[in-house]
């Protein structure tokens, strides 16, 4: 026999399926026979030649089909897990040796044969998988994690976003010289897994890292595109920052659906990128929390200063970048970002940057006032761009998540827009230019009002205040006021005060009633004449 026809032997002994799931169908065929009087010898010798068993043994299986009605085969009596023994599982979190310990004592009550530890493990590995194993130790969600998915169907880009809070297993060091933990908030596009956007928070993630991640996703401009655009459904877990009421109306006034899921393997490529960054970028970061350690109280690295908070955002957008661009998937057989750039799928139109802006800024309402060195906000002074000559007027304060440099003012009632204002200890030449002319304007303005009143002013009471005329133009003598008021005056003709003819009223006057120049019986002057 040569190796080539040893090969083959083992490779046709490998084929097929097992004697004891073949040995019903060819005993039924036989019954067939036996019942249609067609049965000899020849055809149970082609059964056994073909089952690679004895003629013996297979007439023994005919005789106990005949004698059970059964063609299957007999099992043979073991030891089997019951719903009790499940019960007793369950009671001891899955630990075998307990629950062992757990029957052994209550067959001894009883006065039985306990059965021994290995007989216990046999039994629980057939009748038993190990999903239900690890859901008695550690829960349904352990469970789950043994159950197969199916694959989700390819879709375009831009058509489902994955999204979710990471924390690096790292500690930076901020400016003020202590050290924080920082979270990485990131959307993925599910159909090209690449990574749209991102933020970084230090201490927790909040909803503002979401918003903030969702900015830099939407935008395709630099330095934050090419890929961008707005998605056409939003994949993300159950968490409050993403649930929150913020989050949901800045998706809904982009018009795009979030879809809570129930499991983590429900967004299955942005927990993927999770644990992608652990192994390719944040283990190689010094102060790793999860590195090898030492002792029971040491770890490699633990004296290794820790990066900066501006050095790990540096380097988090090198390390994405790279993923982005350099990274080949294999499902796709290119990078993510030339997936993403290759697909033919139609982009939707996305906001402006200021639409944008207006669709995620934040207030808490509270109270504030310009003062004389802006606003001030988080501890800091806020110079506005519109903020000369509004001192002391009440604004509300609404800022961008993450863009702690710029903040928008709005009258505190009326909530009229006031426009920007920018860090004062960090505003640009341009900015400081244009206040000072705004300032400069103002005051021209203002002069130019003042100005306007004062000509106004001396045009009204000009005749008050013109040139005074010569003492003989202004004096009079007493006879000459006398002729003014009398009408007699020579230097011009006398007006007739009253009409010539009496007046005459339309209703006529009763008797009794005295008239004007005519006297009467009670009155004294007419007594004296």
């Amino acid at each position: 026999m040569t190796p080539l026809d040893g090969d083959s032997q083992a490779a046709e002994a490998g084929l097929g399926r097992h004697q004891d799931e073949l040995r019903p169908a060819a005993v039924r065929q036989l019954l067939r026979l036996r019942g249609a009087g067609e049965l000899t010898t020849a055809h149970v010798r082609l059964v056994a030649d073909s089952l690679d068993v004895s003629v013996r043994q297979v007439w023994r299986w005919l005789a106990r089909a005949e004698e059970t009605g059964s063609t299957e085969k007999p099992e043979r009596r073991r030891f089997r897990i019951t719903d009790e023994i499940i019960d007793v599982l369950a009671d001891h979190q899955g630990n075998v040796k307990r629950a062992h310990e757990h029957l052994v004592r209550a067959a001894k009550a009883v006065g039985e044969k306990p059965i021994g530890l290995t007989t216990l493990h046999d039994a629980i590995g057939r009748d038993l998988d190990p999903g239900f194993m690890a859901g008695l130790r550690e829960g349904i969600p352990a469970a789950r994690g043994f159950d197969p998915a199916f694959r989700r169907p390819a879709v375009a880009r831009n058509q489902v976003w994955e999204g979710d809070h990471k924390q690096a297993p790292l500690v930076v060091l901020m400016p003020d010289k202590t050290t924080s933990r920082v979270w990485v908030t990131w959307f993925e596009d599910r159909g090209t897994g690449c990574v749209m956007g991102w933020a970084v928070t230090a201490g927790s993630a909040h909803r503002g890292s979401v918003l903030a991640a969702v900015r830099a996703s939407v935008l395709r401009e630099d330095p934050y595109g090419p890929a961008g655009g707005v998605p056409h459904l939003v994949r993300v877990d159950g968490g409050a920052d993403f649930m929150s009421r913020t989050v949901r109306r800045a998706f809904g006034l982009l018009g795009v659906p979030v879809h809570r899921v129930r499991s983590a393997r429900h967004k299955g490529g942005i927990e993927r990128l999770n644990r992608t960054s652990m192994t390719r970028f944040f283990a190689d970061l010094p102060r790793y929390t999860k590195a090898p350690r030492l002792d029971h109280c040491r770890q490699v690295g633990d004296e290794d200063p820790p990066l900066t908070f501006e050095a790990f955002v540096g380097l988090l957008r090198e390390w994405v970048i790279e993923h982005n661009t350099k990274h080949v998937v294999e499902r796709t057989g290119m990078t993510p970002l030339e997936a993403w750039l290759a697909d033919p799928a139609e982009i939707r139109p996305e906001p402006s940057a200021a639409e944008l802006r207006a669709f995620m800024l934040e207030s808490d309402h509270r109270r504030r006032k310009i003062t004389s060195h802006g606003v001030e906000f988080a501890g800091r002074c806020y110079m506005p761009e519109n903020g000369v000559g509004r001192i002391g007027v009440e604004v509300r304060v609404r800022w961008m998540p993450h863009h702690a440099h710029e903040i928008d003012l709005y009258t505190f009632r009326g909530d009229r827009y006031l426009g920007r204002a920018f860090l004062s200890d960090e505003a640009t030449e341009e900015l400081r230019a244009r206040v000072l002319d705004d300032r400069q304007e103002h005051s021209a303005a203002l002069r130019r009002a003042l100005q306007r009143s004062g000509e106004r002013r001396r045009d009204r009471y000009l005749p008050a205040t013109g040139p005074e005329l010569p003492v003989s133009a202004t004096r009079m003598t007493k006879e000459e006021a006398l002729a003014e008021l009398a009408g007699t005056s020579r230097s011009a003709p006398a007006a007739p005060r009253r009409r010539e003819e009496p007046y005459q009223p339309l209703t006529p006057i009763p008797a009794g009633w005295p008239r004007p120049g005519q006297a009467t019986a009670s009155d004294p002057s007419s007594e004296d004449t």
